[in-house]
């Protein structure tokens, strides 16, 4: 089912699957469209990471 939300509605619907330590692959696609978004709007934004290999 298709349907448009918020990216603040995103944003928890994310959380919540993470807090809950399920799996995003389900939202993949999502995932790769709020990265086009954030590099379009907000690239210079800092955020600090701790990338695991």
């Amino acid at each position: 089912m298709n349907k448009k939300i918020t990216i603040r509605e995103f944003a928890d619907e994310l959380v919540e699957r993470l807090n809950a330590e399920k799996t995003v692959d389900c939202c993949k696609k999502e995932l790769l469209n709020l990265a086009a978004i954030v590099k379009k709007e907000i690239p210079d934004l800092a955020i600090e990471v701790d990338w695991k290999d």
